[in-house]
This record gives structure tokens, C-alpha cells and sequence, in this order.
């Protein structure tokens, strides 16, 4: 590792980019928390909860993967504004690591990372808007139709092409319905979190400890469910992959990240005690859309189709956000010679890379009809802790090669919150292998046939140079 030419201070290097810095900070923090709120909290305990047994325990991994998720928004916070450009870790990686590691994560960004989380929110939004339809119009023409899964598959494509078109038009627009549906998301929660919170307690007999299973805890489930916990936080790093397109990164980046993540955790752990609160642990065991029955036991059928609907609008945001992020990837790789070029072409009107949204959209599809929603999570979510686990990394691997680079913004209490990020997703993917290992066997190869496609690009592409060169080229930031 060489230092940066300026010790002072870090500049941006000249690289040809048609992508304008038009974002505020609030899209950058709407962004953060659309992306997090979505799939995971509304389909995710049940899950866990049949997993791990111990109701305590389930409890104790949604806060432990709070302060997870917030230690690495603080030390994302860090490297986005070192290198405030679009496509997130594939940036960092490049810039401390070389062209291989920044490959792969691009490459399972592209087969995973944002296709599979909008296509698990397409499938549990139709669950959701058909239990809105079935306590009020069981006999409705779309009620039958979402009734099997080939309608709600049917519906989760739609709402795939629909935000597709919706965000390639061009980026203020789709950045203002994002904000929008963002807002209405946060009201709506907050909303069910008040009505529920006053209905429980206003219960002469309620007892919240009764509800909860006190089973001895599946160690051997522990894995599954930390895995299924740090999916429902994953988005913490949303507004990193727009960093090329947010005004005053600088400042921006760091507020929109940690309170993001701050805000969402906060709202997670009240939204779990109210799941337990109204329904037995045993009820909720291996279920998917637990929200909605924990609507219907606190405010019968008719107010709960209400928050139902309120649930399936919730979901059309994170849908929304990971559309929105996705293309950004794939572009910083293609415009580094580095992905299918035609990826990279900027619409001259829209000023979004159209191809990539388009690529982007398929991909979700195919998992719409090929997946369960709980093989996505399991695949996506073991793969997704490897690169953040690398990022972070290279923060201190930085730091300790480059002592003196001086970013807008520093981790605080260096260097224990990189650490807690680093141990805690050594030990995710441990016990999600344990766990699930041929779920994980699937994800690794999924990561490794990555490889050829690399080895393509190198010797095709970019033919004669060597890969010392190729990565001299595209550096965003030169290391002397």
C-alpha cells in the first residue's frame, strides 16, 4: 500500500461521469432507512423464532444486530466520504484491495444483492395486500387472483416494471416518489406502533411475559437466525452506492448513515415487543407475514385490513429503494471496463444509466418465479456478509498503511466499532454455514463463479495490459 499523494487532504480524480450530484440529505437518509425497512422485519421473526426457540434470545439478536449494523454505518461513514463515489464496496475495494475483490463484490451485486431483496419485497407485499382484500372482499375478483402463488408472483413482477420505469425516468422524480413513499412508510409504522401500543396496554390483564416461549434455545438454529436478523438490517449502507450523486457527501453521508440506522433500529425493537405482545411465540412460529397477525389480534379483521394495506405500501418503498441503489453498481463497474458496456450508456434525457435498471429488473423477475422467500433471504444473506466484512477491514488496513490520510469524517472510538463489525460477521458465517450449509455452499460458488467472468474482462477487454495497469487506470483515488 502506497500513500496518498496529499497528506492533507483527498481529492477527487478527474473521471469522465455523466452522473450529476443532485440528491439532498434527506433523500440520502430516506434512501437509508426505505432500504432497511422492508421484507425482513415485517416476515422475518417467525422465522427466527422457529429457528432459535427462546423468545428472549430472539429478542436479544434483533439489538444485537442493531449495534451491528450501527457499528458499520460508522465506519462506512468514514470510507464513503474518503471515496464519495458511485457502486459502495466495489469503490473501497478497488481503491485498498485491487481489481479481483472489487470484481466479486460487483458480481454478486449484480446476481444478488439488490435483485433478490426487490424481488423477496415484491412476493411478501402480495401476501400483504391479500390479506388486505380477503377480510373485506373475500369473493373479489383480485382477491382470488392473489390467492395462489401464481398471482402473487404474477403482481411482484408488475411492481418490479413499475418501479423500473418509475426510477429509470429520471433521477429527481424518482428520488421525490422514493421520499414520498419513504415518509408515508415512516407514518404508517409509527402509526401501528401507537394504535398497538395503546391497545395492549389498555388490556386489564396483559401480561407481556406470558407470551413469550422460555424453550431451552437451538444452538444449531442460532446461525439461521442471526443471518435472518442481519438481513432485516441490511440497507444500512444504502446511501453509500449514490455517494457519486449526493450533494456535500461530506456531510451528508455520515448524517444520512448512522441516523438512518439509529432511527430504524429504534423502530425494530418496538415492533418486535409488539409482535410478542399480541401474539403467542407460538403462533408466530415459522410464519412469514406476522405483522398482519399481529394487526388482526390486536384490531380485528376490519382495522387490521387497514394496516395490511398500510404494510403492503410500506414494502412498495423498499422495493422502491433497492431499484433506485442496484443500477448504480453496475454502472461504476462498466464504466471501469470491468462489466458489459452497454451498462454504463447514460440515457441523454433521464441521465440514468437505463441499461442497468433494465438488466436489473430481469434478474429480480427470474427470482420472483424461480425462489422461495426464504431461500432468497439464506442465499443473499450469507453472501452479502462476506464484502462488508472486507470493507471494514480495509478501513483499518488503511489506516494503519496510510496514517496519514486525512477523511471529512473519522470513526469514533477507533478502532472498536470496524472490530465489533469484523468479529460479529466472522461469527454469522460461521454458525450460517453450520447451520445451513448447503444454502452457503451455494452462495460461495455463486460468488466464485464470479472468477471466469474476472479472468474474461481482463484478457478480453482490456487484451494486452496488465492488471497493474488496468488498475492504475481506473483508480479513483491514486495510491503513491
Amino acid at each position: 500500500m502506497k500513500k496518498i499523494k496529499n497528506k492533507n487532504q483527498t481529492k477527487e480524480m478527474n473521471i469522465s461521469s455523466s452522473l450529476k450530484r443532485e440528491l439532498g440529505l434527506w433523500t440520502a437518509m430516506f434512501v437509508v432507512i426505505a432500504s432497511m425497512i422492508g421484507s425482513g422485519i415485517f416476515g422475518n421473526t417467525g422465522i427466527i423464532q422457529l429457528a432459535v426457540q427462546n423468545s428472549y434470545v430472539v429478542l436479544l439478536l434483533w439489538i444485537v444486530g442493531g449495534i451491528v449494523a450501527i457499528a458499520g454505518a460508522l465506519s462506512y461513514a468514514e470510507l464513503s466520504t474518503l471515496m464519495p463515489h458511485a457502486g459502495g464496496e466495489y469503490v473501497y475495494l478497488k481503491n485498498i484491495f485491487g481489481l479481483l475483490p472489487s470484481f466479486l463484490t460487483g458480481w454478486v451485486s449484480f446476481i444478488v444483492a439488490f435483485s433478490a431483496p426487490a424481488a423477496s419485497a415484491g412476493l411478501l407485499s402480495s401476501e400483504y395486500l391479500y390479506n388486505a382484500f380477503l377480510n373485506t372482499l373475500p369473493d373479489f375478483s383480485f382477491t382470488i387472483f392473489l390467492s395462489n402463488n401464481y398471482g402473487k408472483k404474477i403482481f411482484a413482477t408488475f411492481l418490479i416494471i413499475l418501479f423500473t420505469l418509475i426510477h429509470i425516468l429520471e433521477v429527481k422524480k424518482g428520488s421525490i416518489i422514493q421520499n414520498f413513499l419513504t415518509i408515508l412508510k415512516v407514518t404508517l409504522i409509527i402509526l401501528f406502533i401507537i394504535a398497538s401500543l395503546t391497545v395492549i396496554l389498555q388490556k386489564p390483564t396483559f401480561d407481556f411475559f406470558s407470551n413469550l416461549e422460555v424453550k431451552p434455545v437451538n444452538w444449531s438454529g442460532m446461525g439461521l437466525g442471526l443471518l435472518f436478523v442481519m438481513f432485516a438490517y441490511s440497507g444500512w449502507n444504502g446511501a453509500t452506492y449514490l455517494a457519486e450523486e449526493i450533494k456535500n457527501p461530506e456531510k451528508n453521508l455520515p448524517i444520512a448513515l448512522i441516523g438512518g440506522t439509529l432511527f430504524v433500529m429504534f423502530l425494530y425493537f418496538l415492533l418486535n415487543i409488539i409482535y410478542y405482545w399480541s401474539t403467542p411465540a407460538s403462533e408466530l412460529e415459522g410464519k412469514e407475514a406476522i405483522a398482519a397477525i399481529s394487526a388482526t389480534n390486536l384490531f380485528g379483521n376490519q382495522i387490521s385490513t387497514f394496516f395490511n394495506f398500510g404494510f403492503f405500501i410500506i414494502l412498495l418503498s423498499t422495493i422502491s429503494a433497492t431499484i433506485m441503489i442496484g443500477p448504480r453498481v453496475y454502472y461504476a463497474m462498466a464504466r471501469d471496463h470491468l462489466f458489459f458496456q452497454f451498462v454504463a450508456h447514460i440515457h441523454p434525457a433521464f441521465h440514468t444509466p437505463i441499461y442497468s435498471f433494465l438488466v436489473q429488473a430481469i434478474l429480480a423477475i427470474l427470482y420472483i418465479w424461480s425462489g422461495t422467500y426464504e431461500q432468497i433471504l439464506t442465499y443473499m444473506g450469507f453472501a452479502l456478509t462476506i464484502f462488508p466484512l472486507l470493507s471494514v477491514f480495509g478501513l483499518m488496513y488503511l489506516r494503519y498503511k496510510n496514517p496519514h490520510i486525512k477523511s471529512p469524517y473519522r470513526t469514533p472510538f477507533y478502532p472498536l466499532f470496524p472490530l465489533i463489525f469484523i468479529f460479529a460477521s466472522i461469527f454469522n458465517i460461521i454458525v450460517s454455514y453450520i447451520g445451513r450449509p448447503v444454502e452457503c455452499s451455494i452462495a460461495i460458488l455463486a460468488i466464485i463463479a464470479g472468477i471466469p467472468f474476472y479472468l474474461f474482462w481482463i484478457k478480453i477487454i482490456h487484451k494486452d495490459k496488465s492488471v497493474r495497469e488496468i488498475h492504475k487506470s481506473i483508480l479513483n483515488y491514486p495510491f503513491e
